[in-house]
């Protein structure tokens, strides 16, 4: 990965663009993405164990089927994610299957499901309107979810495995005969099964997505340790240089101290921790799935967009709606949560993650979601540019060395540009002279900006 990290006076074996950060001082006073969003889910369809890509909230049925990791991929897209890349985890379960006969009972086709799957489909053979034609539907309950005509013969079998192989999103077939269909009516697909999913499916799934770029990830689950897992994958790909921000969530029947605690104890900028949920209607959306809303309500804005105040489209309330001093207690102690905003929707209070106790290379600034993701992207497009260039051979010489500050330089313009920064400057570090193949920068008052996020007002009456 470009940008993994380094220690200071450290020199890597491997050439490479190395980053570190440092608290460059300042106080709690003074304070590149791509909209991409990853998660790993259980599923009742879609291939095992492999990276699915998803554009559009209404394709996740048919993508990815029904249930709870379904829901989680639709609150993602529904929250403005430009894409979801989503692993569907675990191995084996089974496909369901059914054989379609002629009029004496001989097997003519035999049908299955293209992936492990508890879906229930069933299937009906019948004439058609359309003389000399048949009819193939696959219902899913009273939905028709697909349909084929074909020609009436010796060779029905054949035509309509090469229909479905050729066509079909749910299934694959195997012509068995030459005969002709007898007809069917809603005759049901047997033996499908949804793989057993245990923590190392999760774990192993992290691993399939390391090679992809995305800026926040999340899972289909409210178990403390398979968050413990995706919390340490976060920091492990942070070291080799991806930087991406992970968002769980848990459900409000969890005792409100237990939330605070499972909330503090990640105490790291990159992980976001979802304490209550929101009304859709009747219905309160918490735990995973309000992570999932997070994470994609997160990567759907530009770098410098703050999540605080920021208001749900669609809810119509909170859900697990938390006390005043509960609210205080949550943004002390790094626990994102809903409140309820000015047009009595549901809102995000503050946009914070869990880290609560600084390090030392770490400043209050870190502990904002917005100035994470503003110092990701600096990275990241510093980190870029560099190793582009070096890709055509620089010397380690004076002009080689400013080339370098310039392309940086550069890029911070841009940003104070943009309103992520007030200011910055990429140097030579006057402590680590360049030598041999490496060279050490620093960047000298480098101020990413924060929103107006707290007013004070003093209004002075006088008759």
């Amino acid at each position: 990965m470009i940008g993994a990290m380094f220690k200071l006076g450290e020199q890597k074996v491997r050439p490479g663009v190395y980053v570190r950060w440092y608290n460059d001082g300042g106080t709690p006073q003074a304070g590149g993405s791509s909209g991409i969003a990853a998660a790993v889910i259980k599923s009742n369809w879609g291939p095992l164990q492999r990276v699915i890509a998803i554009d559009d909230a209404n394709k996740v049925e048919e993508v990815l089927g029904t249930g709870k990791g379904a829901q989680v991929a639709e609150q993602i897209l529904l929250g403005g994610a430009t894409e979801l890349i989503v692993v569907r985890a675990g191995l084996g379960g089974t496909a369901s299957e059914l054989s379609l006969k002629d009029s004496t009972g001989v097997d003519l086709l035999k049908i299955k499901t293209k992936y492990p799957t508890s879906r229930e489909f069933n299937v009906t053979i019948r004439e058609s309107l359309n003389v000399g034609e048949k009819e193939f539907i696959a219902y899913e309950g009273n939905h028709a979810i697909e349909r084929f005509s074909f020609a009436q013969g010796s060779n029905e079998a054949e035509t309509l495995a090469s229909l479905i192989n050729t066509t079909s999103i749910y299934f694959t077939a195997e012509a068995l005969g030459n005969d002709t269909f007898a007809p069917i009516v809603n005759e049901r697909l047997t033996g499908g099964a949804d793989p057993d999913i245990v923590a190392k499916d999760y774990t192993d799934a992290f691993g399939i997505l390391e090679r992809k770029f995305f800026d926040g990830i999340t899972v289909d689950t409210e178990d403390t340790a398979i968050h413990a897992s995706l919390n340490a994958y976060i920091n492990r790909s942070l070291q080799l240089g991806s930087r991406i921000i992970g968002v769980v969530g848990e459900k409000i029947d969890v005792p409100f101290n237990t939330r605070i605690q499972n909330a503090r104890s990640f105490n790291n900028f990159s992980m976001v921790y979802v304490g209550n949920g929101y009304a859709v209607g009747d219905t309160g959306l918490d735990g995973a799935l309000a992570a999932g809303r997070v994470l994609g309500e997160m990567v759907s804005g530009i770098y410098k967009a703050s999540l605080t105040k920021k208001e749900i489209q669609g809810s119509t309330g909170v859900y697990g709606e938390l006390t005043p001093s509960q609210y205080i207690e949550a943004a002390k102690n790094g626990m994102l949560v809903f409140s309820e905003s000015v047009n009595g929707v549901a809102q995000i209070d503050y946009g914070i993650n869990t880290l609560v106790s600084t390090g030392t290379d770490e400043d209050e600034g870190w502990k904002k979601i917005r100035r994470v993701r503003t110092r990701f992207e600096l990275i990241d497009r510093i980190a870029f540019t560099i190793a582009n260039a070096m890709s055509a051979g620089i010397d380690n010489n004076n002009d080689g060395r400013q080339h370098l500050i310039t392309l940086a330089n550069g890029i911070i313009n841009n940003m104070i540009q943009e309103g992520g920064l007030e200011s910055g400057e990429m140097i030579i570090d006057p402590s680590t002279p360049p030598q041999g193949d490496s060279v050490w920068y620093k960047f000298d008052n480098l101020v990413d900006l924060d929103g107006i996020e707290k007013v004070y007002l003093a209004f002075g009456f006088r008759y």
